[in-house]
């Protein structure tokens, strides 16, 4: 079973390992995220073509920084989303064996239960991420955020308004 140190440690490596991938990563998925907004809001023939001609372009338009957009809230989703699936699996196996040693179905259960946990937590900060990739200079919605907390704070306000908006009907 677990203790409450190692829990820690392994939050923190898993939180680590996947803040690592998340910036060797984010300039893909900036990219990625551009172009699906691209085919959506394009009436004609694409600006730019395929993954590598999107970055390019955004470096070149925006900078080579712009690749790197949404960057905070994506180490937020790895830190919560990385550290907890792999954190709590552990806690949560030792949770689902009742007697003798973990069968694979002891194991898969806490799987699923520590990434669906750790799904529900970090969502949100995905959202703030790919606003802030999607708010670039060729993008037709303009947010203008000022950075990851006012991003957060901003969607919590509207989310909240709209809340209140369909109470009141």
């Amino acid at each position: 079973m677990a203790t409450a140190s190692s829990f820690a440690a392994v939050f923190i490596s898993s939180a680590i390992a996947s803040c690592f991938a998340e910036v060797c990563t984010i300039p893909l998925d900036t990219a990625k995220v551009r172009l699906q907004l691209q085919k959506k809001t394009a009436a004609g023939p694409a600006a730019t073509v395929g993954m590598l001609g999107t970055m390019m372009s955004i470096a070149r338009e925006e900078g080579v920084s712009a690749l790197w957009k949404g960057i905070i809230p994506g180490f937020h989703r790895q830190c919560l989303y990385g550290g907890l699936r792999v954190g709590l699996y552990e806690p949560v196996k030792a949770l689902f064996v009742f007697v003798g040693d973990a069968t694979l179905m002891n194991k898969i259960l806490a799987a699923l239960t520590t990434g669906v946990i750790a799904i529900a937590v970090a969502n949100p900060t995905d959202l703030v991420k790919v606003r802030l990739q999607a708010d670039g200079k060729s993008t037709a919605v303009k947010r203008h955020y000022s950075g990851a907390l006012n991003a957060y704070a901003t969607i919590v306000r509207q989310v909240a308004a709209t809340i209140h908006h369909d109470n009141d009907q």
